[in-house]
């Protein structure tokens, strides 16, 4: 009797330890996320936070901005990013010209008047390697460098916030000038400039805004918003984001995608945020899906030539048993996107392919889809050309003030930083098949 009843013992152990061994649900399954190459991003701008880390250029070549009083922007900006920095998250403020500096308690007002600029060397690229990237920093600037050596900024900001998946914008505004200008053009001239009070005259200061996205999105939305002058205005984003469908694909609904051979699924526990499950009919068979999506360009996105798009696809095979996702080397995924007849700024984006020439039979794929521009369809907007003055030798009659030399130069870099690093999509698909 007792030797059966050990037995018993035994067999209730065996089997309970058997249930636990076979994880959740009983079915063997587990955890299942994206290959690492997919981080699931939020461009939700709205309420983001973050510390706001500001930095002023201290160079004398700065000074004009504060000296006239009429449509003058630039003296009321050391309270303005105070605000915004403050509604964010935590304020704090440096000065800059060749080394960089912290700005102790309110000392950050006094760059509304002439008193701080007394630095020599502009040296934006230290603020760059200084710059927290967790905080969104803000660098005021006109746009110049020491030595004109953009090239390094943009190497540098490429590195490390285009290559951390993170977003850089541009805000330029015209503000009244009367003061000093330095180095201008390649006899390195040196030129007094007075815009007087007639805003054709205007000169233009910047904004460089580093960071992560939303933040970034939020802080420009909350500079434009507070804004009381008329002075005119320039936003410039860049960004691997061009719209946010990549999230709403994840979450639209399912009659608002009309499919064939696929259906939706939720077999397994995926741990990846922003992506859907699809098992499939026939493996065999095409497969597709349509969505219908409005086409909303951000504050500051760049002008998008529909007619220069490309696919970017990558498709993934997991192996269960080791946890290794193995990237699929052919696929035949096709994406198209059209306008919605009588429907204004709606487009239809279809996704097509083969399940036999796309996925892995009995296994877990993952699929990358997105719909991006060439390098010919992600242009600057048309504000930075009209600003822009060409760097070369500038004669005193020649010299225009109200333009900002190499403009153009200094922005295409950082445009074509980020695709240096990853390509910008206008629509993204991203979802897991299993077809064990």
């Amino acid at each position: 009797m007792q030797k059966n009843f050990s037995k018993l013992i035994l067999f209730l152990c065996l089997s309970i330890s058997t249930i636990f061994l076979s994880g959740c649900g009983g079915d063997g399954s587990k955890d299942i996320a994206a290959p690492d190459f997919y981080t699931p991003k939020s461009t939700d701008s709205e309420n983001a936070k973050a510390d706001v880390d500001v930095y002023f250029d201290a160079t004398i070549s700065m000074k004009g901005y504060t000296t006239l009083a009429a449509g003058n922007v630039y003296r009321t900006l050391p309270d303005i990013l105070d605000a915004i920095g403050t509604s964010m998250g935590k304020a704090s403020f440096f000065k800059f010209g060749k080394e960089v500096t912290p700005i102790d308690n309110r000392e950050h007002k006094k760059f509304s008047s002439q008193e701080p600029y007394i630095e020599l060397v502009t040296a934006v690229h230290n603020v760059v390697d200084y710059a927290n990237p967790d905080h969104l920093t803000v660098i005021v600037t006109d746009l110049f460098e020491s030595e004109a050596d953009w090239s390094n900024i943009t190497k540098k900001i490429r590195e490390k916030y285009f290559a951390n998946h993170k977003a850089v914008a541009v805000i330029g505004v015209k503000n009244s000038f009367n003061g000093e200008i330095f180095d201008v053009g390649l006899n390195a001239a040196k030129f007094n400039y007075n815009s007087y009070d007639d805003p054709n005259r205007f000169r233009p200061f910047y904004l460089l805004i580093l960071g992560d996205e939303a933040p970034v999105k939020n802080f420009m939305e909350r500079f434009k918003d507070v804004q009381t002058l008329n002075n005119n205005t320039g936003y410039l984003l860049l960004s691997e984001n061009l719209t946010e469908t990549t999230i709403d694909f994840a979450k639209m609904a399912l009659e608002e995608i009309e499919m064939e051979n696929f259906f939706a699924e939720t077999k397994l526990d995926i741990v990846s945020k922003g992506v859907r499950e699809f098992g499939i009919d026939s493996f065999s068979s095409p497969a597709m899906f349509t969505v219908n999506f409005d086409y909303k360009e951000p504050l500051g996105a760049c002008q998008l030539n529909l007619d220069e798009m490309t696919q970017d696809v990558r498709i993934f095979a997991l192996d269960y048993d080791n946890g290794e996702w193995q990237e699929l080397e052919e696929n035949d995924v096709k994406i198209e996107v059209a306008a919605v007849e009588g429907e204004q700024n709606k487009f239809a984006a279809k996704f097509s392919m083969t399940p036999d020439k796309s996925l892995e039979r009995g296994k877990i794929n993952f699929v990358h889809a997105a719909l991006v521009p060439t390098a010919k369809g992600y242009q600057l907007p048309q504000w930075v050309r009209n600003w822009n003055m060409a760097n070369v030798d500038v004669a005193p009659g020649n010299f225009d003030g109200s333009k900002t030399i190499n403009l153009i130069h200094v922005l295409n870099a950082l445009k074509d930083a980020v695709f240096d690093t990853t390509r910008p999509a206008m629509i993204e698909f991203n979802f897991f098949v299993d077809a064990r």
